[in-house]
């Protein structure tokens, strides 16, 4: 995957420790004078760099602390809420979703004995759903797209030839496979979804409100997890139809029935999107976003997502190795240049959606560019309320 200076990127790796980073001028900070604090207070030398990281990760990372709303048109998203944003109404709903449905119903039409006809290392049976017929299974995606065409992407731009993925690539449906197992245990707890989509979200700026689409694509070049599908294609000399296998990325959740407290989801090894944000008015062209978990299960860093029989949830991204961007600004002429690393925890009731509750609390440890922000967010009817525990001698 190609990352240039109109893409954010978001690698989660192996590693569990944050690499390197921090604050500088401007709009955004990438100069190394900030320093890991896990234990307790900031050098006094950099509490000034500290709390101007705090003052950026409040404008592109609201969701970091709760105060993000993703249906109120006058949240404005930053480059961090859009990731994780997406991840969670994207990857991680139409997973949960697929999974309510009583797949017995769609025996005749959507399942194959051997998923994967040619492959020699994968001789499971699936369910498979394609495609716009998703919008037959499950109920309140009647907004979204899971078929795009070069019609649904009229009237966008990339920045230049070198954008990697290019509109082209975008041109796809969606597929979600439901696995069976030999083993009972893991019997349709295995759900991968690959291809393209587009669902709708509010944006302004203070210029105008309004109602705009995020692209989603799952592919080779924007993630590390590969499954090899069959398609079937014309035979350019022959003209026959013929079987031909295709490697393509894809997001895989497996589902851990062994858990001690409630549902736990594991984020296969390098499951990955990129969505395109058309949001900033400022420039002609749409930037993307590349979002990459390379989790290791059974390890530390084990990317997840639990549903705790209480009914709590946890997100644990367990290393963020480079989030790369830009912000253009005209009237004070920057890139806005801007380089974070580290990990995500939040914790809490419906923590994706948390500001839109009436009550609730928010519990998160995030490490960004060498810095531990840990604290509790407070939702009063609406109105969230920030305290950090660390670190300390800066104010949210």
């Amino acid at each position: 995957m190609k990352f240039i200076k109109t893409t954010l990127t978001i690698a989660l790796s192996g590693l569990l420790v944050a690499c390197g980073g921090g604050g500088s001028e401007g709009y955004y900070s990438n100069n190394s004078n900030t320093v890991e604090n896990n234990s307790g207070g900031t050098p006094s030398t950099d509490i000034e760099a500290t709390q101007a990281q705090l003052d950026i990760l409040k404008r592109e990372g609201q969701f970091l602390f709760g105060n993000y709303d993703p249906n109120d048109a006058t949240t404005a998203k930053g480059y961090i809420d859009h990731a994780l944003d997406t991840f969670a109404q994207g990857p991680i709903q139409l997973n949960l979703d697929i999974r309510k449905i009583d797949l017995t119903t769609f025996k005749a039409t959507n399942y194959r004995d051997k998923c994967f006809p040619l492959s020699k290392t994968d001789y499971r049976a699936c369910y498979v759903f394609v495609g716009e017929d998703i919008k037959k299974i499950l109920s309140g995606y009647s907004e979204w797209d899971f078929d795009i065409t070069a019609e649904d992407l009229k009237n966008i731009k990339l920045q230049n030839d070198q954008i990697t993925p290019n509109l082209e690539a975008y041109q796809s449906n969606t597929r979600i496979y439901v696995f069976e197992n030999e083993n009972g245990d893991k019997n349709f707890n295995d759900v991968t979804i690959t291809g393209a989509f587009a669902y709708p979200f509010q944006q302004s700026w203070g210029i105008q409100q309004t109602l705009q689409k995020r692209f989603v694509l799952i592919n080779s070049a924007t993630s590390d997890y590969k499954i090899t599908t069959t398609a079937t294609v014309k035979d350019p000399e022959t003209g026959n139809d013929v079987e031909r296998e295709i490697t393509t990325g894809a997001i895989s959740i497996y589902q851990d029935l062994t858990s001690r407290d409630g549902s736990l989801y594991n984020i296969q090894a390098g499951s990955g999107f990129n969505v395109l944000i058309n949001d900033n008015p400022n420039i002609p062209f749409a930037e993307p976003i590349s979002f990459i978990l390379n989790s290791v299960p059974g390890t530390s860093a084990s990317a997840s997502f639990r549903i705790k029989a209480s009914g709590e949830q946890e997100l644990f991204l367990p290393s963020i190795t480079t989030i790369d961007g830009t912000r253009v600004e005209n009237e004070s002429p920057d890139q806005n240049n801007q380089t974070f690393t580290g990990n995500v925890s939040l914790s809490g009731n419906n923590i994706f959606k948390f500001k839109q509750q009436l009550s609730g609390t928010l519990n998160f440890k995030h490490v960004i560019n060498g810095i531990t922000f840990k604290g509790t967010s407070i939702n009063n009817n609406g109105t969230v309320n920030t305290s950090l525990s660390l670190p300390t001698g800066v104010t949210f």
